[in-house]
């Protein structure tokens, strides 16, 4: 374990360093009270108490924390303790001389540098290799390079910290389920690798971690060839390896020829001469300086000639320098809003017109169809009364049969007569008043006969349409 790390491991269980003992290649499984034992039968240390223990990287075994009663640096501590049956421990201290202020300050310059140092793969050693000849150690530059020594602390500490791991990539064909093809993928790797604020074997490190596959095998080749390569020579034989077969001039070429579809907005349109603009940045066929000035040409060149707002650029993009990436999305956006704005404003008044017209002819419809339906109804009253009318007309005309004429002597007979008011009756064979069909003796009158049964049911309001 560094010394960096046992100091800010001593910080957090609040423990001073001279007090502190660190056990290495405890098994996880080994209680505390084992522990207790070994010490107190190896060392005089006097009373010492477990604080915490940490994984090692193999996470089969632990860093075990101990604090002793006594200063440690005065006690004469074994490089290993435990036997075969509990061992071997390796044990770690950091001797921290604390007389005075400035001796502190001094042991802490000093256990910073080292921790840089081991870091770095060097040592207090190779220190007069790289100053020759030895300066004059004043107090400006122990400053300085504490200040120095400090920052690469930070810095180790935040490589420390929980990260978001890559997007994985195999390179296999076809892609598999949950990957992106390559394109994609190296273009978010590289620009996350860039922002990060961390040293070339941590990039080293998280690029490896994402890699599956026929991709690990092509980064393991070239780390077995090239020990010290960088993690931009890790991109690069994966560029030879999964990236496209075309050189900067193909590229070229195809970015002249790549023309705005129909149908297809303008953003979108620059969404893809942008990709295209960064492959061949990728392959050193334009420099980055000279992104916008080809964007803007080809954007001149290939834009549709009915696309207004591509209309527009080609009218102003001589008057002022080619505007960024960000720069001319923001204004082709705001453009095409505005653009289906007005384009969406004229539909809706049209259709506002429609929808009125619709509404008047329906009520229009409305009224008329009231209007028939009444017809309607008038004339299936007027139907039905003729109907009944007619089969009441004919029920006159039948000629009397020889056993209705004896079926209503019968019934008169046995029916007491009553007094006719000769007023309110008329003959239903004559159509005269005064007396019935059976005392009738003139001619036979059916047209009389109708007119009076009509007038009689309009008299009576039997008739379905009057009022």
């Amino acid at each position: 374990m560094e010394v960096s790390e046992i100091v800010a491991w001593c910080r957090e269980q609040d423990v001073e360093l001279g007090r502190v003992l660190i056990l290495r290649n405890v098994p996880t499984d080994c209680e505390d009270r084992v522990v207790y034992n070994e010490l107190d039968a190896v060392l005089v240390i006097g009373k010492c108490k477990v604080l915490d223990r940490r994984s090692d990287k193999t996470k089969k075994c632990q860093f075990v924390l101990t604090e002793v009663a006594g200063n440690i640096s005065q006690m004469s501590i074994p490089a290993e303790i435990g036997g075969p049956e509990v061992g071997p421990w390796y044990t770690q201290v950091v001797r921290v001389a604390a007389e005075t202020p400035k001796q502190s300050r001094e042991e802490e310059f000093q256990t910073k540098l080292i921790s840089f140092l081991q870091k770095e793969g060097k040592s207090l050693a190779d220190i007069p290799s790289f100053v020759s000849p030895a300066p004059d150690l004043n107090t400006k530059l122990v400053d300085a390079i504490n200040s120095l020594v400090q920052t690469c602390h930070v810095a180790s500490s935040e490589e420390r910290v929980g990260y978001r791991k890559l997007r994985p990539f195999s390179g296999f064909i076809p892609t598999p389920p949950g990957e992106d093809e390559y394109e994609v993928w190296v273009e978010q790797t590289t620009h996350i690798l860039e922002e990060w604020q961390c040293s070339d074997n941590v990039k080293k490190q998280r690029l490896v971690e994402c890699l599956r596959g026929p991709a690990a095998d092509i980064v393991r080749f070239e780390k077995t060839g090239n020990p010290s390569a960088t993690f931009s020579d890790y991109f690069s034989v994966l560029e030879s390896a999964f990236g496209t077969t075309d050189d900067a001039a193909d590229l070229m070429l195809k970015f002249r020829s790549t023309y705005q579809n129909e149908g297809e907005k303008l953003s979108t349109y620059i969404l893809r001469l942008d990709r295209m603009l960064h492959s061949m940045l990728r392959k050193k066929g334009i420099e980055y300086s000279a992104l916008n000035h080809f964007r803007m040409q080809q954007i001149v060149r290939g834009a549709l000639s009915s696309d207004l707002v591509a209309m527009r650029l080609r009218m102003t993009h001589k008057l002022c320098a080619p505007p960024s990436f960000n720069e001319l999305m923001k204004e082709v956006r705001e453009e095409e809003n505005m653009v289906n704005s007005r384009s969406l404003l004229q539909p809706n008044v049209a259709m506002t017109a429609v929808s009125s017209a619709k509404k008047e002819s329906s009520a229009n419809t409305n009224r008329d169809d009231s209007e028939v339906e009444k017809l309607k109804r008038e004339i299936r009253g007027l139907k039905n009364e003729v109907s009944r009318l007619s089969a009441a007309a004919k029920e006159p005309v039948t000629h009397d049969c020889p056993a209705m004429h004896s079926l209503a002597a019968t019934a008169e007979s046995k029916t007491p007569t009553r007094p006719v008011n000769k007023a309110n009756v008329f003959c239903y064979r004559c159509g005269e008043d005064g007396h019935l069909k059976r005392d009738c003796t003139n001619e036979e009158n059916l047209r009389k006969v109708n007119q009076r049964l009509i007038r009689m049911r309009q008299s009576s309001g039997n008739f379905s349409g009057a009022q």
